[in-house]
């Protein structure tokens, strides 16, 4: 049985290891994690995996902790695929890199030109940083994508290519390295 927990409140010293603990503690593994400090906040998205009962025992401390530690916690069953799809069903994941001066519609453009191609967003982390001379805003991206089995990835490439160029970003699309 899996549990998707996420999880945002104040960033603390000791929270993820408060978090882990309980994980631990109730027998469950850690399937997948994301846990960041965005700005003063902690934000945090786990996937975790047990037996039905140590699923229900992690219920009940995560209800502990986010009292203890005023967080804001949403718990939900994941729901287990019946039989795991096959690998070239999945199509190819690939990973895309992001450079460029901030921007207010990057990321929208950027989804709704995979999108409409249908690449599927698996991942997707950014930021923004001032540039160390300029003090200009610039944003980075790095995704994760999957793209289906049957497409031509040369063709995806040049029109990913002239996007960026169109936009004005610096791009990098590259197959993921295991």
């Amino acid at each position: 049985m899996q549990l998707a927990i996420t999880l945002l409140g104040e960033n603390q010293p000791d929270l993820i290891i408060e978090l882990t603990r309980a994980i631990k503690d109730a027998k469950c593994t850690i399937i997948e994690s994301r846990m960041s400090e965005l700005g003063l906040q902690f934000a945090g998205h786990l996937l975790v995996e047990g037996n039905w009962n140590h699923i229900a025992r992690l219920e009940n401390a995560m209800e502990a902790l986010s009292q203890r530690y005023k967080l804001k916690v949403h718990l939900l069953r994941a729901q287990e695929p019946e039989s795991p799809p096959i690998e070239e069903d999945l199509g190819l994941p690939y990973a895309i890199d992001i450079f460029a001066t901030d921007q207010i519609n990057n990321i929208h453009d950027l989804s709704d030109f995979l999108s409409s191609r249908g690449v599927i967003i698996m991942d997707l982390s950014t930021s923004r940083y001032s540039a160390p001379f300029t003090g200009s805003p610039l944003f980075i991206a790095h995704m994760i994508v999957r793209i289906p089995s049957g497409m031509r990835i040369v063709s995806l490439r040049d029109e990913f290519l002239d996007f960026c160029d169109q936009m004005n970003l610096d791009a990098i699309l590259e197959p993921v390295k295991r």
